[in-house]
């Protein structure tokens, strides 16, 4: 071989053996990526999980009033209003982004008119709250990072594994009662103010909207009405 290609061979099979200094800045060097990796997949979560904020400010927010009237089997006339409809939706005091918190307002009032072949037995009005979670999480959120030492003639190779463990279900709706009256008349009213409603262990947005319901009863019929508020990000 001639003396300069030795020389240059030579050369490059010194600089292409790693050294025990050369090996550390690789195990560094996977140990900073292994952190960048757990930083961005805790972001990526983040951004797929955190519900929208929605409404941030306390300022109620006031819906618009809803009603529905209705002739029953037995020819009474049944007639159902949610007027004074707020919802305030405030950060929630645990200060966790999985849960959603706030207050809700509303008046509800049901009349019975007219005749009616037979007599009302009995009747009630409710009114209350849904909730809707887009993700359940049932096990909160797990972000850990999986590291496995492998030895190749004597050279450490790290393989970093981050690991995010997330026990995802489809999403569903709450409902939660605020009031209720059984009627001794014609009339019934149920007024709320400022009911506390709250959401845990949801990922994504959480919805909420008020309904009322009115129920009247005769020997030979039972009949309902039910109204619904407009659905408000919490």
């Amino acid at each position: 071989m001639p003396t300069d290609a030795a020389a240059t061979l030579g050369r490059w099979t010194a600089s292409s053996s790693p050294s025990r200094h050369g090996r550390s800045h690789i195990s560094q060097n996977s140990h900073s990526i292994a952190r960048a990796l757990t930083v961005t997949a805790t972001a990526m979560v983040a951004a797929a999980l955190l519900p929208d904020t929605g409404i941030a400010s306390a300022e109620p927010v006031a819906l618009p009033d809803v009603s529905r009237h209705g002739e029953t089997a037995d020819g009474w006339q049944l007639s159902l209003s949610m007027t004074r409809i707020a919802i305030n939706a405030v950060p929630n005091m645990a200060a966790t982004p999985f849960t959603g918190e706030g207050f809700a307002s509303a008046r509800v009032e049901v009349n019975i008119d007219d005749e009616g072949r037979m007599p009302v037995n009995s009747g009630s009005v409710v009114v209350g709250v849904q909730l809707g979670c887009q993700v359940k999480l049932d096990e909160g959120m797990d972000l850990g990072i999986g590291n496995q030492l492998d030895v190749v003639a004597d050279d450490p190779f790290l393989n970093v594994t981050p690991s995010i463990g997330v026990d995802l279900r489809p999403g569903y709706i709450r409902t939660v009662g605020l009031g209720a009256k059984r009627l001794k008349g014609r009339t019934g009213i149920v007024s709320v103010e400022d009911a506390h409603v709250q959401i845990d262990g949801c990922g994504g947005p959480v919805s909420v909207r008020l309904f009322a319901s009115a129920h009247i009863s005769t020997d030979t019929s039972d009949d309902s009405v039910n109204v619904y508020g407009d659905i408000v990000r919490l």
